[in-house]
């Protein structure tokens, strides 16, 4: 939920920073006012043969791409094998800004990319129902494992988080009251 909260914030910045930017900014003189300032533009970005993993968390997986898609449910996370490749997408479906949300993995070849209105979709031949069907996505084994302590001359595990239970303190005795002082005369 924090991850989402942050991208959202992070998206703000970056579109108001951009309308600022847009504002504020005199587009530059051509170098010769004789050209026409079509030739000046930079030239056209070549899209790349892959994706950023920052691309991929938070975009929202849809089950097709005509007018009838559905959004199905968002990318969480990326699972990697141990070479380093994508292995599989976290996806959380159901639930309302992650509250009740169930992640469940997809293997990366089931996930297709298509191009719509200039963007970008992950696309899955599933249903909502189909994904939340799947089981829920269990992180801890690809959690690390907790760091050895050394003492002595063997090593142990560190403890747990969980701390032991405290006992209560033992009540302090009473002290014997004193007599209120007799008056002066």
């Amino acid at each position: 939920m924090i991850r989402n909260l942050l991208a959202t914030t992070a998206l703000a910045t970056f579109i108001a920073t951009g309308a600022f930017a847009q504002a504020t900014t005199t587009p530059a003189a051509p170098a010769d006012p004789a050209a026409p300032a079509t030739e000046q533009m930079t030239p056209a970005v070549t899209p790349a043969d892959g994706f950023l993993a920052s691309n991929m968390i938070g975009e929202t997986v849809y089950n097709g791409t005509g007018e009838e898609a559905q959004n199905i449910g968002d990318v969480n996370d990326l699972v990697l094998d141990k070479e380093g490749k994508v292995a599989g997408v976290v996806i959380g479906v159901g639930g309302f800004l992650g509250v009740g949300e169930k992640n469940v993995e997809m293997p990366y070849d089931k996930i297709d990319w298509a191009e719509k209105d200039g963007d970008r979709w992950i696309v899955v031949a599933a249903t909502k129902e189909e994904l939340d069907a799947l089981p829920a996505f269990d992180r801890k084994p690809y959690d690390p494992a907790p760091a050895p302590m050394a003492t002595g001359s063997t090593t142990e595990t560190a403890p747990s988080a969980t701390p032991a239970p405290m006992e209560p303190a033992p009540a302090a005795p009473a002290a014997p009251a004193e007599p209120a002082p007799a008056p002066a005369k």
